[in-house]
């Protein structure tokens, strides 16, 4: 079974275990699921550009700015981490955001997708379906899912067929 491992930057919990169980949901009998979470800009940036993650979702307005954790990062931080982060890797990205004027920034700065808060789950799997190729792993694992069943039954088509 394939791996997605997963980047959620984002600060609010809740938030981020809506977007881990929307990414279960999408991926659940396709692939398993890897989660690494931060909710601070520089890690983001760290993480982001240095692993190989197959699908990034960050909160534009919901990052702390450093470790003191005393700052929030502007959406205009984050869409600069964004662009640092294209540069070293094509991984695909979904930002959030609560302000309207971000979204434009964020879609500049290489965002694949932007969707405003509050997050509707239902829209998330939707952009998550067509962001993560999962087609191609269903088809492998419906025909490697009972090789002895599927063998005995070709024997009993032959069989059957014979009489």
């Amino acid at each position: 079974m394939e791996t997605i491992k997963l980047l959620l930057a984002h600060s609010d919990r809740q938030v981020s275990n809506l977007i881990e169980v929307a990414v279960l949901d999408v991926c659940y009998d396709r692939a398993v699921v890897e989660s690494s979470r931060t909710s601070r800009l520089d890690e983001f940036i760290r993480q982001g550009g240095l692993r190989d993650f197959d699908l990034i979702v960050a909160g534009a307005g919901h990052l702390f700015r450093d470790r003191n954790q005393q700052a929030w990062a502007a959406p205009e931080e984050v869409a600069q981490a964004i662009e640092t982060i294209r540069v070293q890797r094509s991984t695909p990205i979904i930002a959030l955001t609560a302000s309207g004027g971000a979204v434009e920034a964020l879609l500049e700065a290489g965002a694949d997708s932007v969707l405003r808060c509050p997050l509707n789950p239902e829209q998330l799997k939707t952009e998550l379906r067509g962001l993560l190729d999962l087609n191609g792993l269903v088809e492998a694992a419906e025909s490697t899912r009972w090789p002895g069943f599927g063998s005995a039954f070709r024997s009993f088509q032959k069989a059957k067929a014979l009489d």
